[in-house]
């Protein structure tokens, strides 16, 4: 099974172009081997060589989890090493019903299988006590987890209603019940009374089914095992106790390995979980460059595609020169927003209530695309996605380009980051993920291909240039010495995020004159006058005086803002 360059052996996992030690014990294990260097042919060839152990193997979507199973399944037919193993493949698409059906109807079965492969939102929407039991093995718990990718998907977890939490409690005078301290409530008079919760799960069953609520709605065998759960969990943990459903939770109770190209990116190099790497990860030559940007994805102009044709001409023109070049891979906006300062009823049906403008929403890689092809790019020179599309960071359709266009600024919700550090109990930053997800993209062309092949990379000026020399620096850390990594001189001025209270007097100068703020947006130089009577009045402080304004002074001049008190 395997081939020459990726395989299991002696206790190490030989990637493409490095090596890592294979982890003992358990616990959470990260494995950051580098983009395309073979992570998911590396979870082959584990799960060939320790299927009898009991394996979990977790990935990002639906078709990675059924390319598993096909692959499992012609090494069972074909491969008399690999044995004939019991899997199955689970998850909600259409094509798997029949082990969904099979699931719901007896969950605890799932321990019967050998291998187990599941979709990284169903380890969160379901106990994942399920995916872990192992009936073969001496501990009851499969051996391994094998997380192919960084989960980054968040569906609603696994939690205790709040009419479970009602329905299994009851209210009496008295402050202990069974040995057991009740929690303080008060009635509309006052009075003090309190909440206990039933330390007998037939009671809570009887109480359940009494009330008459259903917290599933489908009856099944599922739907008894998770409402069993919730009661066990409720008797043994508190009313008020969480239910986990974290890879950290769970990850002492066997080997959790996570493979993940950027992982070293998330979690810091003093984290004893990152495995150590042997070797370089990468063996290209790249070279950025920096563009102006013509437009933001918000605009206030009056366009549409011939006026675009105009305003983005000379970016256009660029874009043009460089798929002349190489095949060119432009990675932008889902879409883009114009603002017109009339209704259009045409477009009644886009018009946002309480918005004084209209809002027209282009698709803007197809906007793109067309005008690439009006101004004479060459078809099949190059391609347009967006970011988040999965195609930025989970695709090999684009490892022959050898051009990479960032083409405009983009922004992730702030709740993400806060999800895998819950998720893995790493202290990944905003900008650390940020730069992950640019590795990632810059990694779907042809630097995967391991052939020593040189590639370009622009970026729009949009894009926060200290985070652009963090991924020119990761990439010199990590490839091979003879290769020539360059075009970002070096980082430019690095702004401390402002304090609550600055940032409120930053509003208030906002409104005082706006130029402030473009400034700020745009890394421009600039000054204005404002008399101490008028910034006492937008910007009141325990004094009127100078002195009360320092900081606030300091702040502006580290943005090369000059600020001049009259």
């Amino acid at each position: 099974m395997g081939n020459n360059k990726i395989e299991l052996k002696n206790g190490t996992m030989q990637f493409l172009s490095c090596s890592i030690p294979f982890p003992n014990g358990n616990g959470l294990h990260i494995v950051s081997s580098g983009c395309g260097q073979g992570k998911t042919t590396m979870i082959m060839e584990i799960v060939g060589q320790k299927w009898k152990d009991g394996i979990l193997v977790v990935v990002p979507t639906i078709e990675a989890a059924d390319e598993i199973g096909k692959k499992i399944e012609e090494w069972n037919n074909g491969t008399a090493s690999f044995g004939r193993c019991r899997f199955s493949v689970l998850h909600s698409g259409v094509n798997r019903i029949k082990e969904m059906e099979g699931y719901k109807s007896s969950p605890l079965s799932l321990a019967d299988y050998d291998v187990l492969v599941i979709t990284s939102a169903r380890i969160i929407i379901d106990p994942y006590e399920l995916f872990l039991s192992f009936n073969k093995g001496n501990s009851g718990k499969r051996r391994l987890v094998l997380i192919d990718e960084m989960i980054n998907f968040y569906p609603q977890p696994f939690t205790i209603p709040e009419e479970i939490k009602s329905i299994v409690t009851f209210v009496d005078k008295d402050r202990t019940h069974h040995g057991k301290e009740g929690m303080e409530v008060k009635d509309e008079s006052g009075n003090l009374w309190f909440r206990h919760c039933y330390q007998n799960t037939d009671a809570m069953w009887a109480a359940y089914l009494e009330s008459g609520y259903r917290l599933f709605k489908a009856k099944n065998e599922l739907t008894r095992y998770k409402t069993g759960y919730i009661f066990e969990h409720i008797r043994n943990h508190g009313i008020d106790a969480t239910i986990q459903g974290r890879v950290k939770d769970f990850a002492d109770q066997t080997c959790v390995i996570l493979f993940d190209g950027t992982g070293d990116c998330i979690f810091r190099d003093s984290d004893q979980r990152l495995l150590p790497v042997q070797g370089k990860k990468y063996g290209s030559d790249i070279e950025f460059h920096r563009f102006e940007m013509p437009l933001k994805r918000k605009n206030k102009e009056d366009w549409d595609k011939k006026d675009f044709m105009t305003i983005g001409k000379g970016m256009l023109e660029m874009l043009k020169n460089i798929c002349r070049g190489g095949k060119t891979l432009i990675v932008t906006w889902k879409s883009v927003d114009v603002f017109r300062g009339m209704k259009n009823d045409g477009m009644a049906d886009q018009y946002e209530k309480g918005e004084t403008e209209t809002k027209i929403q282009y698709n803007f890689p197809k906007l793109l695309s067309d005008c690439l092809a009006e101004i004479g790019a060459v078809p099949g020179s190059f391609s347009v996605i967006y970011r988040g599309s999965g195609q930025d960071r989970g695709s090999n359709e684009y490892r022959d380009y050898e051009n990479l266009v960032f083409l405009g600024e983009w922004h992730i919700p702030d709740t993400i980051v806060g999800e895998i550090n819950g998720m893995f109990g790493c202290k990944c930053g905003f900008k650390d993920y940020m730069k992950s997800l640019l590795i990632q993209t810059i990694c779907r062309i042809r630097i995967r291909q391991h052939k020593g092949l040189p590639i370009k990379v622009w970026f729009s000026s949009d894009l926060d240039y200290n985070l652009m020399e963090e991924v020119q620096r990761y990439f010199i850390d990590n490839s091979d010495p003879t290769c020539k990594i360059w075009g970002i001189q070096g980082a430019c001025r690095k702004y401390g995020k402002p304090e609550k209270k600055q940032l409120m007097d930053m509003v208030s100068l906002y409104r005082h004159d706006p130029k402030i703020r473009e400034s700020i947006e745009n890394e421009t130089s600039y000054s204005f006058d404002i008399s101490l009577d008028e910034l006492y009045k937008l910007i009141p402080k325990s004094r009127k005086a100078k002195d009360r304004y320092k900081e606030l002074v300091k702040m502006l001049d580290n943005r090369n803002i000059t600020m001049n008190i009259r």
